[in-house]
């Protein structure tokens, strides 16, 4: 795998280097060129020479190159899920099946909607006196967008973000994270091979001292970040001396309730894949089970008995599971949490422990009963494979463990009841809430991602989520022939009377006064004709006979 920058669609190497390595053997994968400042600069101005053409390129235009970037990402699917797997850690099967699967559908989404997603929406006005005036909302791109995208999903959330950036008429650079540079690179090759011009997509691989210095770059119109809350912070104190628009997802402690009417076998088979795959480190995962306390036994029961068939071991190999933690960090995370738990009292029925012959970032995933919110577990961030299990008595209850938490990214609902479903859905302080399923929606193209609290703030993906990524412009048109508005200078009679006869037409309770005043106008029509629409004067009459 090449692992020189591509900059202004031309690659490039560079004396400082970071050697890849996998979390599951710990060998080296390859070597990656790591951008001075003068490269990052290099690649903002590029982003920026590529902006004008790029936002004006026409909309067939871009969906082909679209088109090209999917078949392109086709043909090298099988070397884009084995450069997951190795450098990321997940199971061939997932690294497909996930991220492959999600960036083709993404990119197969705009390739054919880019018109939709920037089409102008026109807005009637909704005051009488603008009745003629021809409004719109039009949707412009802001320039270029730095995408710092994290090591958990390296190609999926890379994808997701630079294609709606791009797909809205900005330029990107994309900053991957260094634990997982290679994949970004295969992806900005895959934009290469389907002729997207010069500079509209730049990957450099950088320290954290030249990602600031991208943030604060006066050329970055928006920053979109994934990752740690704290990060995040900096990012928007960075991105504050510019006023830069930021899309920030910074992670979340997702609830599962399980209701009393729940499907058994299929709350138990979601809650081991959603809360293991990825080796439990993504931002969505089920961190956190609230059950209600009939079934709670055999639901727990039942989530043992399959968390204990997962196969952990080397990604490689056909019949892994779950593979390595990604980092010795976040390795290091987990078992603190776990650690913690289980002093406080916390029971471990399975898992928490190094397999035996593996001699990388690994740990077997865990169940936990007697957990409270007074563990970390419970109400951090933990992204690793644990999954605790609390029970709950009443709907009101669930409602309020789920919210007592910082984060406020998905939750899931498992109820057979389509009332009790609707009940907690709206009650449940969450980006996203799905019932009985969890996760999924990062993957839907049409489905808006983010959260609220420290999850985050903006929105990506989807019609929805590309309003953050552009400039939300009204234009409004006026070509009525009149000599100017009613309430332009001078104010002289009658011009005060006119306008309080309006008001009360327009607002006034009951009929008499409205009727008097409506009968005053009229004596007064050449005056309001003057200095107001046909349209003008039907939407008030309009106005007078809907109320």
């Amino acid at each position: 795998m090449d692992g020189r920058l591509i900059i202004d669609n031309k690659r490039r190497e560079t004396n400082d280097k970071l050697v890849s390595k996998s979390p599951a053997t710990l060998e080296p994968i390859g070597e990656v060129s790591l951008a001075a400042s003068s490269d990052c600069r290099e690649a903002v101005l590029a982003a920026k020479r590529a902006f004008p053409a790029w936002r004006d390129l026409p909309l067939a235009e871009k969906k082909k190159i679209f088109r090209r970037a999917k078949l392109a990402l086709l043909r090298r699917s099988d070397e884009a899920a084995r450069l997951i797997s190795i450098e990321k850690g997940s199971p061939f099967m997932e690294s497909m099946a996930v991220e492959v699967l999600g960036g083709l559908e993404t990119v197969d989404y705009y390739a054919r909607h880019l018109d939709v997603a920037v089409r102008p929406h026109k807005s009637r006005a909704h005051q009488p006196l603008f009745a003629h005036k021809k409004n719109s909302f039009r949707f412009q791109p802001l320039g270029p967008t730095l995408v710092i995208s994290p090591w958990n999903f390296p190609f999926l959330i890379p994808c997701c973000d630079v294609v709606s950036a791009l797909s809205v008429g900005n330029t990107v650079v994309l900053r991957p994270s260094t634990s997982t540079p290679l994949i970004a690179l295969l992806l900005g090759e895959v934009f290469l091979e389907a002729g997207l011009p010069a500079g509209v997509l730049n990957v450099v691989c950088c320290r954290t001292a030249q990602a600031e210095e991208m943030i604060t770059d006066p050329e970055i119109q928006t920053v979109m970040f994934t990752g740690s809350v704290g990060i995040g912070k900096r990012i928007m104190e960075l991105a504050s001396r510019n006023l830069t628009n930021v899309v920030l997802e910074l992670g979340g402690k997702d609830p599962m309730i399980v209701c009393a009417d729940a499907d058994l076998e299929r709350a138990a088979r979601g809650a081991v894949w959603l809360a293991f795959m990825n080796s439990g480190q993504s931002c969505a995962s089920v961190e956190r089970v609230y059950v209600a306390e009939e079934i709670a036994k055999a639901f727990t029961d039942r989530v043992v008995e399959m968390t204990r068939a997962v196969k952990v071991g080397d990604p490689r190999d056909p019949g892994t599971d779950m593979g390595p933690m990604a980092t010795p960090g976040q390795l290091r995370l987990v078992e603190e949490h776990l650690e913690e738990a289980r002093s406080k009292g916390a029971a471990v029925l399975c898992g928490g422990e190094k397999p035996a012959g593996l001699p990388g970032y690994f740990i077997t995933p865990a169940v936990l009963t007697r957990v409270d919110h007074s563990m970390r577990i419970m109400t951090e961030e933990t992204f690793g494979p644990m999954l605790p299990i609390m029970t709950f008595r009443t709907l009101e209850e669930a409602a309020a463990l789920a919210n007592d938490c910082v984060y406020g990214l998905t939750a899931s609902v498992w109820t057979r009841s389509r009332k009790t479903a609707a009940w907690l859905a709206e009650r449940i302080e969450a980006g996203t809430v799905t019932v009985n399923d969890h996760m999924f929606s990062f993957t839907e193209p049409k489905a808006i991602w983010g959260g609220i609290k420290q999850t985050g703030m903006g929105r990506s993906h989807g019609l929805y989520g590309l309003h953050h990524l552009v400039n939300n412009k009204y234009v409004s048109m006026d070509f009525a022939r009149n000599k100017g508005a009613l309430w332009w200078y001078p104010y002289r009679d009658p011009k005060p009377r006119v306008i309080r006869n309006a008001l009360t037409v327009l607002h006034q309770e009951g009929i008499g006064r409205r009727l008097k005043a409506a009968l005053a106008l009229l004596s007064s029509l050449k005056m309001i004709r003057a200095g107001l629409s046909v349209r003008s004067l039907v939407s008030i009459a309009g106005r007078f006979f809907r109320r």
